[in-house]
């Protein structure tokens, strides 16, 4: 009776474990059915636009701190370049030139710059080393340089009380 029992209780488990089969390959079946597709293809397009951005989105500060005079010492000179765009921009040239309130009797090559005599005009102002800097609206970055009077060895008077203006090209 023994037996009977335990092969039937083997025959069981059998018919469990073919139905659990079974149920498993259907399910199997029709899930795989769920991820079936049609290939094809498609086109269109999108549109998009730029900022016209700023004809000149850096401003430029700095001066020489004292009145300068014929055989004075260089002064530093701090120029900050800020970003006045709403864009990044990247800074990678700076360039001074001088002029004065007395261009007749006192031009900029009345003073130095970096050691050089200054330039009179934008066309031919002197490069001032700058880091290449992207600098986002409303950062900015400095450098600096030195300029001081130019002692001529010729009488400089008209440049006695001259104001002095640094004028900067930054790119």
């Amino acid at each position: 009776m023994r037996t009977q029992q335990t092969n039937a209780k083997q025959s069981n488990k059998k018919k469990r474990y073919a139905a659990v089969a079974v149920a498993g390959a259907i399910g199997l079946a029709t899930a795989g059915g769920a991820y079936s597709y049609w290939t094809s293809l498609g086109d269109g397009s999108g549109t998009a636009s730029t900022s016209a951005g700023n004809a000149k989105p850096f401003v430029v500060t700095g001066g020489a701190a004292d009145a300068m005079f014929p055989g004075d010492t260089p002064q530093t000179v701090t120029a900050t370049i800020s970003n006045s765009g709403q864009e990044n921009y990247t800074v990678s040239t700076l360039k001074v030139w001088v002029s004065t309130d007395k261009a007749a009797d006192c031009d900029g090559s009345n003073f130095l710059v970096n050691g050089a005599a200054a330039s009179v005009a934008a066309d031919s102002a002197a490069s001032i080393p700058v880091t290449q800097t992207d600098l986002a609206p409303t950062k900015s970055t400095t450098t600096t340089f030195t300029m001081q009077f130019n002692n001529k060895a010729k009488n400089q008077d008209g440049c006695k009380g001259a104001a002095v203006t640094i004028h900067y090209l930054a790119s």
